[in-house]
């Protein structure tokens, strides 16, 4: 079992390399500092999908788990410590696999995506979001123990507009009443395929049942599992399990017209047990990682983003 373990690894790195061959080489990619933070050592948070980072508690994660899981929210201190958990009250868990954070009027909230599909067969898909609570002074006061909270969500149901897609990896931009998916396309599917990049309308003020996913660039590299937008509005990073992609634009250019016409740069990961979520922090200049599995490190990884994007014409 091991050794057919490593063969597949070896051939999925392989089979990577040879595919995108206008992606720049993890040896040639800039330069990233790895630094562990601390251990996922949770007994509840063994599958984590998707990341975001709090914008009530200094050093702190929030995390989901996938499909088969509670419908619940964990937040970590970056070296491992849990300390809280969130229940979604009338929420529940598909297939959760992505997580986001953002403001809204200067409020800080979190969206948990529900859009796993591995067999393409849902009907719609569900995005739950709520205000990030403040729980500064419960976790101060409760010691070792994880503070517990329910809250209500409120929900965003929709589809796409060409049939039922896989997705890991959602990213909301605020500025522009937008969520981003990237649809994840398996290394070995026809490699006539492309992955899509799709937007969804995100104004609270629609009164739209079931919304629509729009297709608005391709992303050819397969099995994408995450996603973020920072802080500063200038940079972008999508991930799958091998590496990271960064796009840095300059002023207000549109993110599709970057990922369309421009080369990300790469960005080196830690080699990971399953690496599926990955955030900014807060200052923009650092990306978080961690990985489904118990006793898995959390990682941050400094990147620089100065270097203009590289057109791909």
């Amino acid at each position: 079992m091991i050794l057919r373990t490593c063969i597949l690894l070896i051939a999925i790195c392989i089979y990577a390399l040879v595919s995108f061959p206008w992606q720049e080489s993890r040896s040639n990619s800039n330069k990233s500092d790895l630094v562990v933070l601390g251990t996922n050592r949770n007994k509840d948070v063994t599958e984590s999908s998707g990341l975001a980072f709090s914008r009530q508690i200094p050093d702190a994660i929030w995390t989901i788990n996938d499909s088969g899981n509670a419908d619940r929210a964990f937040l970590l201190q970056t070296n491992g410590k849990l300390l809280a958990e969130i229940k979604l009250k009338e929420a529940r868990n598909i297939d959760w696999e992505a997580l986001a954070d953002f403001e809204i009027d200067g409020k800080p909230y979190l969206m948990i995506a529900d859009v796993g599909d591995n067999a393409r067969r849902r009907k719609s898909y569900q995005l739950y979001f709520f205000p990030e609570p403040d729980l500064h002074q419960q976790i101060k006061t409760a010691g070792d123990k994880p503070v517990k909270k329910t809250v209500k969500p409120k929900q965003i149901e929709f589809n796409y507009e060409d049939g039922p897609k896989n997705c890991e990896a959602i990213g909301v931009d605020s500025n522009n009443q937008k969520i981003w998916l990237v649809e994840k396309v398996a290394f070995g599917a026809s490699r006539k395929k492309t992955p899509g990049v799709y937007a969804l309308d995100f104004s609270l003020k629609s009164k739209k049942k079931t919304r629509v996913a729009k297709r608005i660039a391709d992303f050819p590299i397969r099995n994408v599992t995450g996603m973020d937008f920072s802080d500063d509005g200038k940079s972008l990073i999508i991930r799958n399990y091998l590496n990271a992609h960064l796009y840095t634009r300059l002023d207000d250019q549109p993110w599709s017209e970057l990922i369309n016409e421009t080369t990300p740069r790469a960005v080196l990961l830690p080699i990971q047990r399953q690496g599926e979520a990955i955030c900014f922090t807060p200052d923009s200049q650092a990306l978080i990682v961690t990985s489904e599995f118990i006793s898995q490190p959390i990682w941050k990884v400094k990147h620089t983003a100065q270097r203009p994007p590289e057109n791909k014409k």
